[in-house]
């Protein structure tokens, strides 16, 4: 049984990995930003115009590959990439030197050191282009940056005196004491080194609870970057909470991370997969991370799962109601098969069976008495019906079979009672198909409690995904699909285990072929 579970939930890998790829594939449906047709020119006429342009696109990660990246850039490429054109002083160069103030202290260690290999002009241009990095570090005059003539000598001594500033264990110590004890000097230290101590700063936010140092930490990032994350909740109670800002941090780090940290060997090989569309919002989604609601700019994370907490609560109910009524009316009709009472229920299930889940539900509704318990019993019952009549009938066909086979008539000629025949020796064998039907039903169930949520006004999933509908909310969409989706998956895997459990026959079959194939 171990060894049949376990393939079951192999083969669960590949087919929850075909549902993420075909659910990213739809992200590719939700139109995206124009991309930028002139960067250079609009760098030259608005810096931050471009950089905002830029973030939308980088948000959804536009910029990267689909599902391979066979060249994936981190801060050591882009610098090389923008000191190359700085040098050449090309058509590229004004962008190139924006992207250079932009990655500022993480770039350093990648421009110094080779500061001398530079041909003379180059090597002044280079040092002009790093002139807002110094400002913001505060670490020289602007008269001094700024000077063709003393710009490149000025970096070289800053680079003598300072390298070892720009090395990891360097920058966990200075963060690890500005943590135990917060001062000017200690935050000094910090801007000193600029996005260098990015890396540092955003592990310490994973864990911290402080307020004080949150938003410190926080400070002296937006200082680095020149950006402001804004918390996704702008209600006055979300602002209060620290997590939120260090959250929406960690959010704009895993987008740009790559900006400042250098990818060591093992980590370009699975830069490859990781660095891209695909990669990236995957690893989103494992972790929850599917953005900010544009209708109401909450997170999406907590919604859907307040959402499918009411949803899967009413499709449990719902199946579990259906089972309950489903195999006691099965059991009469095959008792009394060909009988009165059998043909009348089977009129019953089949109006039963015809009815529309909307409709039934709107009857409902009108009849619901007030209270807190209808709000989930009565859209309970409403989307039983829809499933009720279809099961019955499916679990009266296999009992019909069993009480056909030759087991079932000797224990009958051997005086067992008439009740004992159909729920002992009868009931199990023949529940097994329909266990199967059970992840099957599953789907079917989620799909009609987003009508009946939208009848009775039941926040779950499928009255928010209509919400979401109306206000182009991609993202919500795309999220309750892969849930409801995986959820599926699961319910198929599980109602296949209990078929293996109920049946010995399958897990014998199942041994066997393992047999034959060792």
């Amino acid at each position: 049984m171990l060894r049949f579970s376990t393939r079951r939930l192999l083969w669960a890998i590949p087919t929850l990995f075909g549902i993420s790829v075909i659910v990213f594939l739809l992200t590719s449906l939700i139109p995206e930003p124009p991309a930028i047709a002139s960067p250079e020119a609009l760098v030259a006429l608005d810096p931050a115009v471009y950089d905002a342009l830029d973030e939308e696109r980088r948000e959804r990660f536009l910029d990267l590959p689909r599902f391979v990246n066979e060249h994936p850039a981190d801060v050591r490429s882009r610098t090389e990439d923008a000191v190359t054109h700085i040098a050449a002083d090309d058509p590229h160069a004004l962008l190139a030197a924006h992207t250079l103030a932009r990655l500022g202290g993480a770039a350093l260690p990648h421009v110094l050191p080779k500061f001398d290999r530079l041909a003379p002009a180059a090597r002044t241009k280079v040092a002009l282009a790093l002139a807002p990095i110094g400002e913001r570090m505060g670490v020289g005059q602007a008269s001094e940056l700024r000077d063709p003539e003393r710009a490149a000598a000025f970096w070289t001594r800053f680079w003598e005196d300072r390298s070892l500033d720009f090395t990891e264990p360097s920058v966990r110590r200075t963060v690890s004491r500005l943590l135990r004890h917060t001062s000017e000097l200690r935050e000094r230290d910090i801007i000193e080194i600029d996005t260098f101590a990015l890396s540092e700063i955003m592990l310490a936010l994973k864990d911290l609870r402080d307020k004080s140092t949150i938003l410190r930490l926080s400070e002296l990032a937006a200082h680095a970057t020149g950006r402001s994350v804004e918390t996704p909740d702008v209600t006055r109670e979300a602002q209060a909470d620290p997590r939120q800002t260090a959250d929406a941090w960690l959010a704009w780090w895993y987008v740009h991370k790559s900006d400042y940290v250098a990818f060591t060997g093992p980590e370009r090989i699975t830069a490859a997969v990781s660095e891209t569309r695909y990669g990236k919002w995957l690893a989103r989604a494992a972790l929850g991370q599917f953005g900010v609601s544009p209708i109401d700019n909450r997170p999406i994370f907590p919604k859907l799962m307040a959402g499918a907490e009411i949803t899967f609560s009413l499709t449990g109910l719902a199946m579990l109601a259906s089972y309950l009524i489903a195999l006691p009316l099965a059991l009469l009709s095959a008792w009394r098969h060909n009988r009165a009472v059998d043909r009348t229920l089977a009129l019953v299930l089949f109006v039963l069976y015809s009815l529309p889940t909307f409709w039934v539900a709107e009857i409902f509704v009108r009849v619901m008495p007030p209270g807190s318990a209808g709000r989930i019993v009565w859209p309970a019952l409403a989307l039983t019906v829809a499933s009720l009549a279809s099961l019955s009938r499916y679990q009266r066909t296999a009992m019909l079979e069993v009480l056909g086979l030759d087991y079932v008539r000797t224990a009958r000629a051997k005086g067992v009672s008439e009740l004992r025949v159909l729920v002992v020796h009868a009931l199990r064998n023949a529940m097994m198909p329909t266990v199967t039907l059970a992840g099957l039903q599953l789907p079917v169930l989620i799909g009609g409690a987003f009508i009946v949520e939208e009848v009775f006004a039941v926040p779950g999933l499928g009255y928010q995904s209509l919400r979401a509908v109306d206000g182009h909310d991609n993202a919500w969409l795309i999220a309750t699909i892969l849930l409801t989706a995986v959820v599926s998956t699961v319910g198929l895997i599980v109602s296949d285990l209990a078929y293996a459990l109920l049946d010995p026959r399958v897990r014998e079959l199942f041994l066997r072929r393992e047999g034959s194939h060792a």
